[in-house]
């Protein structure tokens, strides 16, 4: 990767080339199929779990695949995406390396923090020929989260941050 142009490596430590052609992207994390709509590519989302609900009107007709702990990896397969989006804390270790058997490129997320959003920006729309900006600035969608996870660390403490390390092991 010549200087200057953003990492595409991610929290696996696998490095993935920027998608060419048509890309068709199953995403197992809700957080980040709003982020692929932010994006601009609510339209290459070929596949989402019964937990991926926003933005409601783009997802109405990508159909589910399962539950991000249950993931019907069948319907994956008949979906033929080119990329599957994964987390560490959402999904199974097991379900990711199924996937990969079959799917070109299974992307692994691990956000901790708001401003890891940033680097998670870069990979996405790096990835998939966006850049690194979503429709909302990067500083708008850091206050955004903060916002929405500072009500639910008040009921639980993990709603917004890691808990299990589902993909470590």
């Amino acid at each position: 990767m010549s200087a200057g142009l953003p990492s595409l490596t991610d929290a696996a430590g696998q490095t993935h080339p920027a998608a060419r052609g048509a890309v068709r992207i199953v995403s197992l994390v809700p957080s980040i199929t709003e982020l692929v709509c932010e994006l601009g590519l609510a339209g290459a989302l070929v596949g989402r779990t019964g937990f991926c609900v926003r933005p409601r009107a783009a997802l109405r007709r990508v159909p589910k695949v399962g539950g991000t702990k249950d993931v019907d990896l069948d319907t994956v397969r008949a979906l033929a995406p080119t990329h599957v989006i994964v987390n560490v804390d959402e999904n199974r270790r097991e379900t990711a390396a199924a996937l990969a058997a079959f799917v070109p490129h299974v992307v692994v997320t691990h956000p901790l923090a708001p401003r890891d959003n940033v680097a998670l920006y870069r990979l996405l729309g790096g990835m998939f020929g966006r850049g690194a900006k979503p429709r909302r600035s990067r500083r708008a969608s850091i206050r955004h989260t903060r916002a929405r996870c500072a009500p639910a660390k008040r009921l639980r403490a993990s709603a917004c941050s890691t808990s299990s390390g589902a993909i470590r092991g």
